[in-house]
C-alpha cells in the first residue's frame, strides 16, 4: 500500500502513538478511515460519470476515419499533376504570352488604372565621380 512496507508502518504506528498518544489513537485511526473511504466512493463517482459520458469522440470516430481513407484512396488514385492542377505541358507558372495584351486591354477599358508617366531624368550633377548613381 503506497509503497510502505511492514517496517516503515511499524515506524509511522509508533510515531503516532508517541506524537498523538494512546488516549486519541484509536479516534485518528477511525477519523483517518473515513477519510480514506469517502475519498474512495469520490473515485468511484468520478470513474462511473466518465464511463456514462463516454467519450465524445467515440462518436464521430468512424465518420473521421472513414473521410481519412477516401482522402488516402484519392490522393492514390491521383497523379502528382491532377492533385496540384497543374498542366505538365506548361510548368508550374502558366503561359505569360498574351499578358501584355490583356493589360494593355484593360488599360483601355479603365483608364484610371494606367500609371501616371514618370520621367526620370538623370543630370551630370547626380552622378558619381565614377559615372555610376
Amino acid at each position: 500500500m503506497f509503497g510502505i512496507g511492514l517496517p516503515e508502518m511499524i515506524l509511522i504506528m509508533a510515531l503516532a502513538l508517541i506524537v498523538v498518544g494512546p488516549d486519541k489513537l484509536p479516534d485518528l485511526a477511525r477519523s483517518l478511515a473515513k477519510g480514506l473511504m469517502e475519498l474512495k466512493k469520490t473515485a468511484e463517482g468520478l470513474k462511473e460519470s466518465f464511463a456514462e459520458e463516454g467519450n465524445p469522440l467515440d462518436e464521430i470516430r468512424p465518420d473521421l476515419e472513414e473521410a481519412a481513407k477516401s482522402l488516402k484512396n484519392n490522393l492514390l488514385d491521383t497523379s502528382p499533376f491532377e492533385r496540384a492542377d497543374i498542366d505538365s505541358t506548361t510548368g508550374v507558372n502558366p503561359p505569360a504570352d498574351k499578358a501584355a495584351e490583356a493589360y494593355k486591354e484593360l488599360v483601355k477599358e479603365n483608364p484610371d488604372l494606367a500609371p501616371d508617366e514618370v520621367v526620370i531624368d538623370i543630370s551630370d550633377e547626380e552622378k558619381q565621380p565614377d559615372g555610376k548613381l
